[in-house]
């Protein structure tokens, strides 16, 4: 994944948001820190088709790593927040678990 200084968009209580920084695409998730956050751990992993915030306050190191391993479940494939939220109750609670320990960092 290749991190570039470009604009880039995220969804936020009041709609889509235009922001400036630092971004990385790795379908079906993108990886993010805004320009005005320098902290090592300032890096948020995202989901490309939603825009919506998976996790928050991680290093580059660790957001690469969530969203390689992530894209070995289908879920993260779904176009939409919702639809995500769906398919999630419909998953077993050991898929969940696995999803969980990876954003854990486990």
């Amino acid at each position: 994944m290749k991190i570039e200084r470009k604009p880039f968009k995220i969804i936020t209580q009041l709609g889509w948001k235009a922001c400036e920084g630092s971004v990385g695409y790795d379908y079906p998730f993108f990886v993010y820190r805004q320009a005005d956050n320098h902290r090592v751990d300032g890096w948020c992993l995202s989901h490309m088709a939603s825009g919506y915030s998976i996790r928050s306050q991680l290093t580059l190191k660790q957001a690469r790593a969530a969203a390689l391993a992530l894209k070995k479940f289908p879920v993260f494939l779904l176009p939409d927040g919702e639809s995500i939220m769906k398919a999630k109750k419909r998953m077993s609670s050991a898929e969940i678990g696995k999803i969980n320990k990876i954003l854990n960092g486990e």
